[in-house]
């Protein structure tokens, strides 16, 4: 903060970066791309680890999940891709949007995804499933950034549209108490 010094350039995407991500302990950072691809960087050699391929047209928005297990990826190709970090598999594709998806975030407890799209929509995803379990309309257009509240209750977008709109997730939370937490476990 001091300096303001750029201590580390990062080199290997071959067109213009979208989007960019910490993963949760800040050892790496996931990048996305109009070259199609997403890339994973080792924060301190500044290496590229790992090149994701599998979009059919740019990412826009990209996103570790709480754990750092996996990266979700939002493209103009109107799909979500669920990766897994340490493979660079696709496990998962999530389709539903009619137009590129622009921003992507996981809840906090990595169960669900919420998308927002160039179809003036928001989309909540199981993860592990892939439904689209709601489909958020409101937005007169496009929804250019999503993210959830830190407990999950909520979520909110950012759209095109010069609005801001919260949207309260009104499913019942699973509330477990303190001693069944296994503070070992990821989800």
């Amino acid at each position: 903060v001091k300096t303001g010094e750029c201590i580390k350039t990062f080199v290997g995407h071959e067109s213009w970066i979208n989007s960019v991500s910490f993963s949760p302990d800040g050892r790496y950072v996931i990048s996305g791309s109009r070259d199609k691809t997403l890339k994973l960087w080792d924060v301190e050699t500044g290496e590229c680890i790992r090149t994701f391929v599998g979009h059919k047209d740019w990412v826009y928005s990209v996103s570790f999940s709480p754990d750092g297990r996996y990266v979700i990826s939002g493209s103009d190709d109107e799909t979500l891709k669920l990766w897994d970090v340490k493979t660079g598999e696709c496990i998962r594709t999530f389709v539903g949007h009619k137009y590129g998806v622009l921003s992507v975030s996981f809840s906090p407890d990595g169960r669900y995804v919420i998308s927002g799209s160039e179809d003036d929509t928001l989309k909540l995803w199981d993860v592990k499933t892939g439904e689209c379990i709601r489909t958020f309309k409101g937005h007169k257009h496009i929804v250019t950034s999503v993210s959830f509240s830190s407990d999950g209750r909520y979520v909110i977008s950012g759209s095109d549209d010069k609005t801001l709109k919260l949207w309260v997730l009104d499913w019942e939370l699973e509330e477990k108490e303190p001693q069944d937490w296994d503070e070992e476990a990821r989800p």
